[in-house]
């Protein structure tokens, strides 16, 4: 379960900004749509530090016996948690802007 939780991590806010971030667009008195922004702004940053814990605990454990061991994993990790900092970046403008548009033509 280890081996899988730091890809789950890093991938959960992107998920979670998709559903929750398009329901709050089209019902938008339930949840209000910046603050669903901001939590999972907030959530990836932590969980991209604790993604990227978990996988050093595993490659410590995995490579105990041998002192040396390569940090390539890590820097995939690194890699993916910015990549997928990026693309939540891009979710939240696309959705800002689907959302201006619909309240801009609800007024026309």
């Amino acid at each position: 379960m280890l081996n899988i939780l730091p890809l789950l991590l890093i991938i959960f806010p992107v998920l979670s900004q998709l559903i929750l971030g398009t329901f709050s667009i089209y019902k938008p008195v339930s949840l209000k749509f910046k603050i669903v922004s901001w939590i999972n702004f907030i959530l990836q940053i932590v969980f991209s530090f604790t993604a990227f814990n978990i996988a050093d605990y595993n490659l410590r454990k995995q490579y105990e016996p041998y002192p040396v061991r390569c940090g390539m994993p890590l820097v995939g990790i690194a890699a993916a948690c910015f990549f997928l900092l990026f693309i939540l970046i891009l979710i939240i403008v696309i959705q800002f802007v689907v959302k201006r548009w619909r309240t801009k033509r609800n007024m026309i």
